[in-house]
């Protein structure tokens, strides 16, 4: 009973219209989007605050697996029986003598020595290999969903930062198995271009990046958002998202970046604690709006802290709550994004099997037996399509040498 259910039409389609209708609003979901708002409450308690790594999506693939696995189950032997003449009963009956049979089926592409004929062999297993690849590819979807993991960071033009350093990667996308923690990578941002200029192309992002891996192998890429980097099985792509960032220099601390978010065209801000652990607000005034392409212009920066206003000049140093402090200047931040992708590579081998079964749907297979002896008699003759067209065939040909009735 469970396997029929499994192999019914009915619960594919179910399942597929399912996921279909969770991917879609999955995707649209406004807390999944890149700087929306944060998950609601009842999302988060019915784990919907990821969706496509929640249970739920999960269970609609395995389900989808599980029916595609019983409808692909048992094929295999079927296609076998069928090549060697072992038709099934809804086969095509063609009525004739022996020897025409074979010389119309032989015009039709059918080939053989014996009684049974094939045309295009091979592709009666299109439908076989088209079923495999879809299991290969939903076994990967799964395998991906469990294990993936990624997130989102930003770096400051000349900042230094361990993807494994507290608070460093946020908006984290895990499936249940996936490691507890970001990849060991510490990724540097030499050089960042937010309004990089291609011919034929609209303004986008460019980054010049320093990534240091496990055992301190080291590597130099440039990016942008058509092209990341694969660093021991870790893609960093370029984000979308950028601002400005205020650097500081704290005594025996080295540099800071602090990253501001817009809060108005002309004004952008970021809520601090100084290092006496009081809560502070640093903020920057532009005289021409933030994403302008001629840049941002003069500048007006200010601690808010208190309930007072300490206006920063560059490279003077200011209280702090510490060691002396001095802001250095005000530079961009770029977002970016880390992935770690395990079941891709099933991803993309289900794809190409799937390609190659369709590829093999194309040409017409089919499988004909011949009367026993080459004597008239009926032959049964088994096509993927085409079926009607055939016996079509057949009927005009047979009577067209029909011998003529007696006169009337």
């Amino acid at each position: 009973m469970l396997w029929r259910t499994l192999r019914s039409a009915a619960l594919a389609r179910a399942i597929l219209i399912s996921l279909a209708a969770f991917g879609a609003l999955g995707a649209w979901a406004p807390w999944v989007q890149d700087g929306g708002p944060p998950a609601p409450a009842w999302a988060v308690a019915l784990r919907l605050d990821h969706p496509f790594s929640s249970p739920w999506f999960l269970a609609g693939v395995a389900a989808l697996f599980a029916s595609t696995f019983a409808c692909t189950w048992g094929r295999r032997g079927r296609i076998a029986a069928v090549r060697r003449g072992e038709l099934p009963g809804t086969a095509l009956r063609l009525e004739g003598d022996g020897a025409a049979l074979r010389r119309f089926l032989e015009d039709q592409g059918f080939a053989g020595a014996g009684p049974v004929l094939r045309r295009h062999g091979l592709a009666l297993w299109g439908g076989w290999v088209l079923h495999v690849g879809l299991l290969v590819l939903i076994a990967g979807v799964l395998l991906q969903q469990v294990l993936h993991d990624g997130g989102t960071f930003v770096l400051t033009e000349g900042e230094v930062r361990s993807l494994r350093d507290p608070g460093a990667v946020f908006q984290v996308e895990r499936g249940p198995l996936a490691p507890a923690q970001p990849p060991d990578l510490s990724v540097l941002l030499e050089r960042f271009d937010p309004e990089r200029k291609q011919a034929g192309y609209a303004p986008d992002r460019l980054s010049q990046l320093r990534l240091t891996g496990e055992g301190g192998r080291e590597r130099r890429a440039t990016i942008d958002r058509a092209s990341g980097v694969d660093v021991d099985g870790v893609v960093i792509h370029q984000a979308i998202r950028t601002g400005l960032s205020l650097t500081l220099e704290i005594a025996g601390m080295g540099t800071r970046a602090v990253a501001l978010q817009k809060r108005t065209a002309h004004e952008a801000s970021a809520e601090v604690r100084d290092q006496g652990g009081r809560a502070a607000r640093f903020v920057v005034t532009t005289e021409r709006a933030l994403d302008d392409p001629r840049g941002p212009g003069q500048l007006l920066v200010r601690l808010e802290r208190g309930g007072e206003t300490t206006f920063l000049t560059s490279g003077a140093p200011f209280d702090f709550g510490g060691p002396p402090t001095r802001t250095t200047g005000v530079r961009r931040w770029g977002s970016f994004t880390y992935d770690r992708s395990p079941g891709l590579p099933a991803v993309l081998a289900g794809f190409a099997i799937i390609l190659l079964g369709c590829a093999l749907l194309v040409f017409p297979a089919g499988v004909a037996v011949l009367p026993a002896g080459g004597e008239a008699g009926q032959a049964a003759v088994h096509v993927l399509r085409g079926a009607a067209v055939l016996e079509g065939d057949w009927r005009a040909l047979t009577a067209g040498s029909a011998p003529a009735g007696p006169p009337g």
